[in-house]
Formats: structure tokens, C-alpha cells, sequence
């Protein structure tokens, strides 16, 4: 007679049963539980070694067992045969081996496979749809931790001006300024899906200063450098590239965990994560590099900006956590001294 704990596929509840291995036929005998199969319909489930054994009968109900030396008795009389798989387990230098070869095909995909085919997916996704997330991220935004501009209206416009100076001709979407002030996050300046770009007041304190400067001459350059590298963040989608590739990684990591509610805290997806990160913060770089020069304003206007704000922010304000998964400053952009340097050299 071997324990079990019975699961009837029609009532709820938990029923302790015996077990009896007659020949062919096993019986299930229990408080309200009198049941007979042939030992040809049972099925076991793939067994592990501190595991209950789970044993499915043709109706829908099964039963589990516990002690190992009745798990021993069932298994002997089913004459059960563990798979390859469950051998392999049993070797570990097999399991170490296999637990290599997938590392190595999971980075694979995720290195080639996974930005093809988000790049593909996002490139396809309608700008309506783009528009519409885009529009709720700033309100989530605006609500978060931004608040209306307190600059004045002619500065605000002189900005406006200077975006549409800058703005291509054959642009992706419709691209717009929105300038609000980010105590919390200082002075920085980022692109939303939909072409959305947004500029905080303490950058533009912080080109012009505080004695009341206005956005003329070098100045406006200066913010000219981070609004050209804004729009090459929209012209080049990265936006939805990067949200495509992030839910995809995320699909994936929660199919191989089961467990979908914490994949956005595993470590190695956050690693991947930074070289996307800098691939298009270059792609960035050089877009406003090119736009620039194409205006005759010198690159180095916007290496000029980048060290400022490298200052502020080292002793600053910084973006929280959740916004540097989203928005494009973050610590995953390439060292900013090499991208200062890159374009100091690009104005030579």
C-alpha cells in the first residue's frame, strides 16, 4: 500500500488516499475516494529527486507522493524508465555543459537575433501609436515630477525657434519642444516616443545663467548642440527600438523563469541593456554632429553643454531609476568625456 495525496479534477480539495498496485489495475481507496485504473492509462510526470511524484489518471484527477520509498515501489511497478533528460541531471558535468550551451545561445539571440527583429517590429508600429504613448508618458511625466515652465514666454519661444531651425524637412513624425520645470531632475533634456522633445528649465538656466542672459548668439548654439541630439534620437526611432527590444527581452526572460512579475529586476537583462544604450547614444551623437555642422554651428557648442551638465549632475540632482530605463540620459550612455572629445574633434 503506498500514501498519496488525491486531487479530484471536479471537486476542490486535498483527499489522503492508499494506493494499492493489484497486477494490472491499481485501486484508490480513501475517505470518499474508491477508484479503479489499468495501469496503461496512468502517466507520471517527470520526476525530481526531492519532488513529489505526480501520477495522472485518464480522468482528469491525479495524486501525489511523497515518501521516497513509496515513490521507489510505484515507479518499480510502472516500470518506469527515466528520460535522457533526467539522466543528464544526474551527471553534472552534463547539466554544466547544457547550462553553458544555452547561456551561449540565449546571448546569441540576444545580441543578433533580438534586435533585428525589434527593430522590425517597431519600425512597422503605426504613428498614431507611437503619438498615443508618447503623449501618455509625458502626462505620467508631468504628474510624476515636472511642473508647468516658469521661464519667461520670450525664452520659451526663442527655444521653440531654435527647434525649428533644426528640424529636417523629411522628419519621421511631427517633432515638438516641451519645456517644463524638473527640480528633481535638473537640468536635462530627452525625446519621447511620438517626437516629443523635452527640455527642462534648469538646462536652459544653466546654458544662459542667471543674470537674465537671453538665447542669442553662442548660447543658442549651445542649446541648439542638445536639441539636434533629441531629434536623433526621434529620427532614428530609438524610442520604440528600445521599448520593442525591452518587452521582447522581457517576454522571453519570463517564458524561461515563469515569472513575468519579476523580470524587470534581473541583472543580466539590465547589463544587456547598456550596450543598446550607447549604440544609440552614438547614433545620436552623430546625427547632431552632422545637422549642426549642415547649420554651420560648431559641435563644440554641444561638447561645451555636455561638460556643464557632467558638473551639475555630479553633484546634483539625478533621474530616478525608473525614468533612466525609459528616458535617453542615463548611466548607460557612452563615457560622456569620449563623447565630448569626439566632438570637439568633429569642429576641427
Amino acid at each position: 500500500m503506498i500514501s498519496a495525496n488525491y486531487f479530484d479534477h471536479q471537486r476542490g480539495g486535498l483527499y489522503p488516499i492508499w494506493l494499492d498496485l493489484q497486477g494490472a489495475f491499481i485501486t484508490l481507496n480513501g475517505d470518499g475516494v474508491n477508484k479503479h485504473f489499468p495501469r496503461q492509462e496512468l502517466q507520471v510526470d517527470e520526476v525530481f529527486m526531492h519532488a513529489p511524484c505526480v501520477l495522472n489518471f485518464a480522468d482528469g484527477s491525479h495524486c501525489e507522493i511523497h515518501d521516497a520509498a513509496h515513490k521507489q515501489s510505484l515507479l518499480a511497478w510502472l516500470n518506469h524508465q527515466p528520460s535522457q533528460v533526467q539522466r543528464w541531471q544526474k551527471k553534472w558535468q552534463a547539466a554544466l555543459l547544457a547550462i553553458i550551451v544555452m547561456g551561449g545561445m540565449l546571448l546569441a539571440a540576444y545580441d543578433w537575433g533580438v534586435p533585428v527583429l525589434a527593430d522590425s517590429v517597431a519600425k512597422r508600429l503605426p504613428v498614431s501609436y507611437e503619438r498615443a504613448l508618447g503623449a501618455e508618458l509625458m502626462t505620467a511625466i508631468d504628474r510624476s515630477f515636472m511642473e508647468p515652465s516658469k521661464l519667461s514666454d520670450k525664452k520659451i519661444a526663442k527655444a521653440e525657434q531654435l527647434l525649428r531651425r533644426l528640424r529636417p524637412k523629411d522628419a519621421r513624425v511631427p517633432i515638438h519642444l516641451e519645456v517644463r520645470y524638473a527640480p528633481k531632475i535638473g537640468a536635462n533634456a530627452f525625446a519621447l516616443p511620438g517626437g516629443t522633445v523635452v527640455v527642462t528649465d534648469q538646462l536652459i538656466d544653466l546654458i544662459v545663467g542667471y543674470g537674465g542672459n537671453e538665447l542669442e548668439g553662442y548660447l543658442a548654439d549651445e542649446l541648439s548642440g542638445v536639441l539636434a541630439h533629441e531629434i536623433g534620437h526621434v529620427q532614428k526611432n530609438h524610442a520604440m527600438r528600445r521599448l520593442s527590444r525591452d518587452a521582447m527581452i522581457t517576454v522571453i526572460a519570463g517564458s524561461l523563469f515563469g515569472d513575468f512579475s519579476s523580470v524587470a529586476t534581473l541583472a543580466p537583462t539590465a547589463l544587456l541593456n547598456r550596450e543598446y544604450s550607447r549604440e544609440m547614444e552614438t547614433e545620436a551623437d552623430t546625427y547632431a554632429i552632422e545637422r549642426l555642422k549642415q547649420l554651420n554651428i560648431s559641435p563644440s557648442h554641444l561638447a561645451d553643454t555636455l561638460e556643464a551638465m557632467q558638473k551639475q549632475h555630479g553633484t546634483g540632482a539625478k533621474i530616478p531609476a525608473w525614468l533612466r530605463a525609459t528616458l535617453n540620459y542615463s548611466s548607460t550612455h557612452p563615457p560622456t568625456e569620449q563623447r565630448i572629445a569626439r566632438m570637439r574633434a568633429a569642429a576641427l
